[in-house]
């Protein structure tokens, strides 16, 4: 039923259990159950002959996949592999949870994991208004395209103030990035990558800066792979920033403020970034107050992926980077990813202010 990769990775564990003491959802529901070598412990039971079932299928999908068990572990133990292969495989045969289901489905038929059939009609009006073609490409993502639009036109601003030549699909294909997490990696995520690709090639983009991490790292990890954006330089949204402001394209304004900064695991680990983000920050001057569990060993706030199969397990892991924060004595944090700014509002309690490192700086300009 498992490849050998996904039975070898479930079974390598050496039980020292310090992945449970990391995973943002085992420690936000006190579950045992929920943790990554409990998941391991699963396939090797249904290795060994035990039925997988909906209950076993429904304890893959409690897991933000944000890869801080693979970060912290010192044996190359990998969870994510078998994880994302247990969840193809209740896909396929039916046991996955209701929610799941729907989820693929919002994508399929809207185009987005949030089920939204518009996008905001000042973001759409904006977008109307580029050049079809150019040779910076602005992949926006999901959540800015149907939910929240602000880190989207805060990052088309700080474009317009460089005077980058840069374009936005009008009718952006979903990258898969999402759907890869809800199924496995399958034939369907990569006809969505086709997708994508052939929209590109139509913009005579040469650069893409993919403003959410997760449109970033399946860009440069697995496209690649699917032998597509051929000649495409993937360049994550802050990274570009920051290159603007090192060749002073862009110049920040000095500003007296502190902030603390929450690592988008994805960012952070996913895509080894965490410099950036920081010299953004710095280059207005900016003190920064590290966050309790930072860089590579961020907390992860829960997600997009998360939030659709299980809201209240995403709400507990979004306040449980919170009170990081509170118990640190911060009251401002600053993210980078569009999906942690919008969830971390969204369940926050109103103890903390949140802000997008897009809108911060291009009101400092």
């Amino acid at each position: 039923m498992f490849s050998t990769e996904a039975i070898e990775n479930a079974e390598a564990c050496r039980f020292c259990w310090m992945c449970r003491h990391i995973c943002p959802v085992g420690n936000a529901t006190g579950n045992e159950a929920d943790t990554p070598r409990a998941r391991g412990l699963v396939l090797s039971m249904v290795e060994r002959g035990m039925p997988y079932d909906s209950v076993m299928a429904n304890s893959m999908y409690n897991c933000a996949l944000c890869d801080a068990c693979s970060n912290d572990c010192a044996t190359a133990y990998e969870p994510p592999i078998y994880i994302r292969e247990a969840r193809k495989v209740a896909v396929v045969e039916g046991t996955a949870p209701e929610t799941v289901k729907k989820s693929i489905d919002n994508i399929d038929n809207t185009g987005n994991i949030y089920g939204e059939t518009k996008s905001s009609d000042v973001l759409a009006k904006r977008i109307e208004s580029l050049d079809p073609k150019a040779e910076v490409l602005l992949f926006l993502g999901q959540t800015v395209r149907f939910i929240d639009p602000e880190p989207g036109l805060s990052i088309m601003n700080l474009l317009e103030k460089a005077k980058v030549s840069f374009t936005v699909l009008t009718n952006e294909p979903a990258s898969g990035s999402y759907m890869m997490d809800l199924m496995g990696i399958t034939g369907d995520i990569e006809n969505m990558a086709k997708a994508v690709d052939k929209a590109v090639s139509l913009s005579d983009a040469k650069t893409i800066v993919a403003l959410n991490p997760h449109d970033a790292k399946i860009f440069s990890s697995y496209y690649q792979k699917w032998n597509l954006l051929k000649n495409i330089e993937i360049k994550t949204a802050t990274s570009y920033i920051d290159s603007l402001i090192k060749t002073q394209r862009l110049k920040p304004k000095r500003i007296d403020i502190t902030v603390s900064l929450h690592d988008p695991c994805i960012l952070s680990r996913g895509l080894d970034e965490s410099d950036s983000v920081r010299n953004i920050l710095l280059s207005m001057g900016i003190t920064i107050k590290e966050m309790l569990l930072n860089r590579k060993l961020s907390r992860c706030c829960g997600g997009a992926v998360l939030n659709s199969i299980h809201p209240e397990i995403a709400k507990k892991v979004a306040l449980n980077r919170e009170d990081d924060a509170l118990r640190m004595g911060y009251s401002c944090v600053v993210t980078a990813c569009p999906d942690c700014f919008y969830f971390l509002r969204k369940y926050g309690t109103g103890k903390v202010n949140y802000m997008d490192i897009f809108s911060l700086l291009i009101d400092n300009i």
